[in-house]
């Protein structure tokens, strides 16, 4: 009886301290808390001046972007990197074997940043859906490629990039870009805005302008001097520079069937900042003014913090920018602030989309071999464009010779014509790409004032 009592005795001490371990793993120290609540506890929010244009590679991991998770999450994919991947020069991603894989060693960026002072943790991009995409070259099916869907407009703060979507808009004054060979375009998250984030390059007859890489940051009010790959420059005539949906006039070929090389046109003055602004300066608007022939009138720019009252009329763009909030653990310690609601880790994502690379590479020698001679042809006349639905929801592919955006009535919506408001409630009528007359029809030439 005595030998049964101690077993029992001892069974339940090893019950109660399997029992003691068990819930200390899920509790904090103070022995009340878990450790999402603890984290949560010893987490530090401060608010970010809008005129702090100084961003890092630590925004990606300290800033709360959960507002771009959640508008961009329909219109495609978020994808959980490492920082490396994308071109970001971290503690850990030096640590790392020159051997192991990584975007930015693809891209040909791994040695154009200085090292950065944080360790930075996984980071999330945006993939874009294929809804959103566009055909640049004739003859090839629609991609997407940053800055070239849209118009260039003249504002108070430089040249602003007025993108053809909502969700278009924030990935084009926020952030930047990164080409993966496989995936292609990945939207990195940014707190600071801008008319847009281009480098410019530039010669007497073409203009071309490409995103700016991840890490390229703002220092002391003068931008850092980006590496970039020539093919991911935009280049149209300087006579096409004010047309709405520019990726029409795209070319790489002179008249003559000679390839235009972006290295061998100067580079023009884009980011900086005046008087505690940011100004996206690119090429001479007098020089543009002189080649079509009429004056470009300037569009004041508005700051507003609400998203839904952002609107665009001809002389004031009301833009949404946004407050940011940056945190910090007060005991040092890794942390997540806010996650994508539905998200891809890198490693499934990328088996996935590697498995179409090679049929990927058939599919460019065959349309190579298709193309023939005809290399001066700038633009497909039947372009793919896409019907936008401003409820945010529904994007389709079409055969229009232009995009169609629907409104509301009441003046509330998003569109080309520059002069109504975008709620995401719209409904009604269409601004087509037909609009003789209009101030965004792509054949208006020297009318109106192609805003």
């Amino acid at each position: 009886m005595k030998s049964k009592l101690i077993l029992r005795t001892m069974g339940l001490l090893i019950l109660m301290a399997s029992l003691f371990v068990f819930f200390s793993c899920s509790k904090s120290a103070d022995g009340n808390l878990t450790e999402k609540e603890q984290q949560d506890k010893n987490l530090v929010a401060s608010s970010i001046d809008n005129k702090d244009f100084t961003e890092s590679d630590e925004d990606l991991t300290s800033v709360d972007y959960k507002e771009f998770y959640d508008q961009l999450s329909p219109h495609g994919e978020w994808v959980q990197v490492k920082p490396e991947e994308i071109g970001l020069q971290s503690k850990t991603a030096l640590s790392k074997s020159n051997n192991s894989f990584s975007l930015s060693n693809l891209l040909g960026i791994k040695n154009a940043y200085a090292e950065s002072d944080v360790n930075v943790d996984l980071v999330y991009v945006w993939k874009p859906s294929a809804d959103l995409g566009v055909t640049m070259v004739a003859g090839e099916a629609p991609v997407y490629r940053p800055y070239s869907n849209g118009q260039w407009i003249n504002t108070d703060a430089g040249w602003y990039f007025k993108a053809a979507t909502p969700v278009e808009e924030t990935v084009s004054h926020y952030g930047r870009w990164v080409n993966s060979p496989t995936a292609g375009w990945l939207w990195v998250p940014g707190r600071v805005w801008a008319p847009a984030w281009v480098d410019w390059k530039q010669n007497d007859t073409y203009v071309s302008w490409a995103p700016l890489p991840p890490s390229v940051y703002l220092v002391n009010g003068i931008m850092s001097t980006p590496v970039i790959n020539e093919n991911y420059y935009v280049i149209v005539e300087r006579k096409y520079f004010l047309e709405p949906s520019l990726y029409k006039y795209n070319t790489v070929y002179y008249n003559d069937g000679s390839r235009i090389l972006v290295s061998e046109m100067t580079g023009t003055d884009g980011i900086v900042v005046v008087n505690n602004t940011i100004i996206n300066r690119g090429p001479d608007v007098n020089i543009i003014q002189t080649i079509y022939g009429r004056n470009i009138e300037l569009v004041k720019i508005q700051q507003v913090r609400n998203f839904k009252d952002a609107r665009y009329s001809d002389k004031d763009y009301y833009v949404y920018n946004q407050d940011f909030k940056r945190y910090k653990n007060k005991e040092n310690k890794k942390f997540t602030i806010n996650e994508p609601k539905s998200f891809k880790k890198y490693d499934q994502w990328k088996v996935a989309k590697s498995e179409g690379k090679e049929l990927k590479k058939e599919e460019k020698e065959i349309r190579k071999e298709n193309k023939g001679n005809d290399n001066s042809k700038k633009y497909n006349e039947n372009n793919n464009g896409r019907k936008f639905n401003s409820n945010d929801n529904d994007m389709k592919q079409g055969n229009n010779s232009d995009k169609k955006q629907n409104g509301n009535d009441n003046g509330k919506k998003y569109n080309d014509n520059n002069g109504q408001k975008y709620d995401g409630n719209g409904k009604g009528n269409k601004n087509n790409g037909d609009n003789k007359g209009g101030k965004n029809n792509g054949d208006n030439k020297g009318k109106g004032k192609n805003k």
